[in-house]
């Protein structure tokens, strides 16, 4: 694989990541709408509204966020693991190699997870 195609192959991940991402948002916005257009109607026909349609609107995407990052961890851990690996199992600059991008890579996952992890275990709302 050349540089060309690593580059390629690292802006289609991030692309489907960000894309994914907001499909999720787009869902949810609709099914909210749709609750809120549930809860007009009933308000407009003189009836109380369904209690699950306030339950969904409680429940949002910030209130999931608030779960501790125990996945983020684990990701940015392997993240490290794999680019200090192949920091290690590079051959020398000697052959040409450039090695520290990994190094520099590696670092700043494991800093990553191991902030991941302190908000995981030093959370002020235990659930």
């Amino acid at each position: 694989m050349d540089q060309g195609d690593v580059a390629l192959l690292i802006f289609a991940a991030v692309s489907v990541g960000v894309l994914s991402q907001g499909w999720v948002e787009y869902l949810e916005h609709k099914q909210r709408k749709q609750a809120m257009d549930v809860i007009k109607a009933s308000i407009e026909a003189g009836r109380e509204p369904p209690a699950e349609m306030y339950a969904m609107l409680r429940t949002s995407s910030s209130e999931m966020m608030k779960k501790p990052p125990w996945t983020e961890v684990i990701v940015f851990a392997s993240l490290a693991v794999g680019f200090l690996l192949a920091f290690a199992l590079m051959p020398s600059t000697e052959t040409g190699e450039p090695r520290m991008p990994f190094l520099v890579i590696g670092i700043t996952m494991a800093a990553t997870s191991l902030g991941c992890l302190a908000l995981a275990l030093f959370r002020r709302d235990k659930r």
